[in-house]
């Protein structure tokens, strides 16, 4: 990786605020000489960081990989929502890593750990690089971490182990060693001060991380998951300590998203769509957080349903059932669009999205993912609680069962979107219900169900992908190393392939520029890895569940349980939401 000779670069902050918090005073302040490098001061070197970071972990990375990994997009145009890549791609969002953001942090580590009275901020920057790493390691694998910040011209590949150890000791040492009344960041874009929060954040990250690897070294998450689970009160307690990075209304601070598909006139073909598996499991146990998380399409399509007959009480009685037409309010994009696999055969007109313009599916909500202000989170209380859950379903502890937790994970999501209503009879439902499981709907290839089982595991990666919409990179990591979310590869994949169908990545390839700049390392990380590919498996990685192979072979059909019966399943339920439909006829 080639280093040059850091030069500080302070950016305008005034407008960034983190979290709970609106905003953050005297940023006005915080760059008395941004021409002189030595004096550069804690709180101007961390804001330029945390700056860097939202544009690039929060906005386009999160736009382009991770997203789409996660399957919150759907079919979206590029070579990186494509799962591929581009090498200029790949090779900007590493410098921008390296030196965009840990160049600030380590330079508040280097210059003032040796002075007491920074000893808070030092813990900080160390809170905010193993955050960084925990992103980088997660995406990359190895990656240069001992010696890549100083001023070598070549840097080693650190393993991922190694990585992981060190940023859990960090954040280790930062919840215990940060002194609530000590010194704080007089200008702190992430939580105004409150050096408690920071503590909560170093832990709660902590608890994220070893659960992240507890499949790859388990040794490691057990040394670090239960010390965190023996301090619940060290954790993040509700809903106003969600932690997040946030924008600003002012032009130069708006958030990636605004920029990209609301200041400017996107084509369609690169707009984002909700993803239809997405809705598909929210529709299927009527989850009330879909209206809050998507929009509803401007241009619905028109369904066809059979329905019991209003009134009626013989349930299983086919006379007492009708057929109805209405407008299908909320519906997702495939990450391929329509197209499906050759062996399968499929007759396109069977396919009730066939031909359905881009513009007609679903979109996520404007006020949430497409404000100049938005907010990306990086650890929320739904969050948290759905973790707790896992972690005692490892025997690492904790002051509650795991359906507790678990329930308490769903409440504080309902809390978290602002949905007031339907919790209760939303956490009854098969399924959703702890001890329960669920059939589910069949997706549009009639080839992955909806359904949830059983397994409590089942449930909680359920319901941290329905709880952390745009947390894409977390919901990635938490399908490598689960394969529980009910998601397909993408079928129609970048041309660069040569190939029908992609799996969700299981990394992102080292940049090419590493082979003339750091080839030593750059090659010691990828003999290590085993490969330099996209389907290259982290070791934190579970073993593949699925082959290319076992899609071909699958039954597939167009299905479409996908619009069916989304008011319920009676022609009353369409009544009670006030939704005007035609009654074609009764059976």
């Amino acid at each position: 990786m080639k280093k040059n000779k850091y030069i500080s670069k302070v950016f305008f902050v005034a407008f960034l605020a983190i979290g709970m918090f609106s905003c953050t005073d005297g940023f006005e302040d915080m760059n008395k000489n941004p021409n002189n490098f030595n004096v550069a001061t804690p709180e101007a070197l961390l804001a330029g960081a945390v700056k860097s970071t939202v544009d690039l972990v929060g906005g386009e990375m999160n736009d382009q990989m991770y997203n789409n990994y996660a399957s919150y997009y759907g079919g979206k145009g590029g070579q990186f929502p494509k799962f591929f890549y581009t090498d200029t791609g790949v090779d900007q969002y590493w410098r921008r890593f390296y030196v965009n953001i840990l160049k600030n942090t380590q330079e508040i580590i280097d210059n003032y750990s040796n002075d007491p009275k920074y000893a808070n901020r030092v813990h900080i920057a160390k809170i905010w690089k193993s955050y960084v790493y925990s992103v980088l390691v997660s995406t990359f694998g190895p990656v240069p971490y001992v010696d890549a910040l100083g001023s070598n011209t070549t840097t080693t590949y650190t393993s991922e182990e190694a990585i992981y150890s060190a940023i859990l000791e960090m954040l280790k040492a930062a919840g215990n060693g940060i002194t609530v009344t000590g010194d704080k960041l007089t200008t702190d874009p992430v939580f105004n001060g409150n050096n408690l929060m920071w503590k909560k954040f170093a832990n709660t990250l902590r608890l994220k991380i070893s659960l992240r690897i507890s499949e790859g070294f388990p040794t490691l998450a057990q040394k670090h998951g239960p010390e965190v689970m023996a301090n619940e009160a060290g954790l993040i307690s509700s809903n106003t300590e969600n932690i997040a990075m946030k924008w600003e209304t002012i032009l130069e601070n708006w958030s990636f998203n605004y920029n990209r598909y609301v200041n400017i006139v996107a084509q369609e073909d690169v707009v984002p769509f909700v993803n239809f598996h997405y809705i598909l499991n929210m529709k299927t146990y009527y989850d009330p957080r879909l209206k809050v998380v998507a929009e509803p399409s401007t241009n619905p399509i028109t369904i066809k349903d059979t329905l019991f007959k209003s009134g009626s009480t013989i349930l299983d009685d086919p006379r007492q059932r009708v057929v109805v037409q209405y407008k299908l309010p909320y519906f997702g994009r495939p990450i391929g669009g329509t197209v499906s696999l050759s062996d399968w055969n499929l007759n396109p007109s069977k396919n009730i999205l066939n031909g359905i313009a881009n513009n007609r599916y679903s979109k996520p909500s404007k006020l949430l993912f497409m404000a100049q202000d938005m907010k990306f989170y990086i650890a929320t209380y739904a969050e948290l609680n759905f973790m707790l859950a896992e972690a005692k379903l490892k025997g690492w502890g904790g002051s509650k069962t795991a359906e507790q937790y678990y329930y308490s994970g769903i409440d504080a999501s309902f809390q978290q979107y602002g949905v007031s209503s339907g919790v209760a009879v939303y956490k009854a439902r098969d399924g959703v219900k702890w001890g329960t499981s669920s059939i589910g709907d069949r997706d549009l290839f009639g080839i992955v169900t909806s359904g949830i089982s059983a397994d409590p595991m089942d449930k909680i990666a359920r319901q941290l992908w329905l709880t952390s919409y745009n947390q894409g990179h977390d919901v990635w990591c938490l399908q490598k190393r689960t394969r529980l979310l009910p998601l397909i590869p993408n079928f129609s994949p970048d041309t660069s392939y040569g190939i029908e169908l992609a799996d969700i990545p299981e990394r992102m390839v080292y940049p090419i520029s590493e082979i003339g700049l750091n080839n030593a390392g750059y090659e010691a990380a990828i003999q290590s890895l085993g490969g330099n590919q996209m389907s290259t498996p982290l070791k934190m990685n579970k073993a593949p569940l699925f082959t290319s192979h076992y899609w071909n072979s699958l039954p597939a059909e167009f299905n479409q349980e996908f619009a069916r019966k989304f008011y319920g399943e009676s022609e009353d339920d369409l009544k009670t939401a006030g939704i005007t439909y035609t009654l074609i006829k009764i059976l």
